[in-house]
């Protein structure tokens, strides 16, 4: 399904996945940075659980508040990670060390976003001097104070955060309220995600155009449109 650029007025791009990754999934780059720079021996099959647990949990209990920053956040969630891992007995790990283990995952994973959030801050300049920008996430209250660290909150007309709205995607209805808070028609905004359950499905529900990122080493889907790196939405809209 080829875009519409000529009726594009707007881009709502998701940001957990897109703008702070290289369209990975996030479970995946914990794994990488866990195996990699922490040389711990987790894998999908071990850590999926974890995943979720701390996934769960951080909904449940609602740690994270409006005003708490990204590493803040990522403490919260890599804490309840390594409480799944601990009490499971995944891994052997000294109860002594974990509390160290968990501030250096922390620091790691919000480097690692910000580095991608910085590579995606030119592109949204070159887009927002053309369209208005939205941004709409899963996320955990504080995604404004997230994005305002990162230099980035000034490209965006609005935000739109789940937690804050009570409504979490796949329910097309937090894309719906994001762009019909600003006046525009689903039609008229192209929406950017690299889930096809939470952003392509319910943007195509809601009459929206949509684009896909997908990581570098998956095929791109035949039924809408995809990219496979942000900077490609130039040429896409040219």
């Amino acid at each position: 399904m080829m875009i519409n650029k000529k009726i594009i007025k707007a881009i709502a791009f998701d940001f957990g996945g897109t703008l702070d990754s290289p369209f990975l999934h996030w479970m995946d780059i914990y794994i990488k940075i866990y195996t990699e720079q922490l040389g711990l021996a987790l894998n999908r099959d071990n850590f999926l659980n974890a995943y979720v647990y701390a996934e769960r949990k951080m909904e449940k209990e609602q740690p994270v508040k409006c005003h708490h920053s990204l590493f803040e956040t990522q403490l919260f969630k890599i804490k309840y990670q390594f409480e799944f891992i601990q009490e499971n007995a995944i891994l052997a790990l000294d109860a002594d060390d974990v509390d160290a283990l968990v501030i250096k995952a922390a620091q790691l994973i919000t480097d690692y976003s910000a580095m991608n959030v910085a590579t995606a801050k030119p592109i949204l300049e070159n887009l927002a001097k053309r369209y208005t920008l939205l941004l709409v996430s899963n996320y955990y209250g504080n995604v404004a104070k997230v994005i305002e660290d990162m230099q980035i909150a000034h490209l965006f007309v609005s935000v739109t955060d789940s937690a804050v709205e009570s409504i979490r995607k796949p329910d097309a209805r937090l894309w719906q309220i994001a762009i019909e808070r600003q006046g525009f028609k689903p039609e008229d905004v192209l929406i950017v995600g690299d889930s096809k359950k939470n952003d392509i499905l319910p943007g195509l529900a809601i009459g929206a155009q949509v684009v896909q990122g997908v990581p570098a080493d998956v095929e791109l889907p035949k039924e809408y449109q995809a990219i496979k790196h942000l900077d490609e939405l130039k040429g896409l809209l040219s």
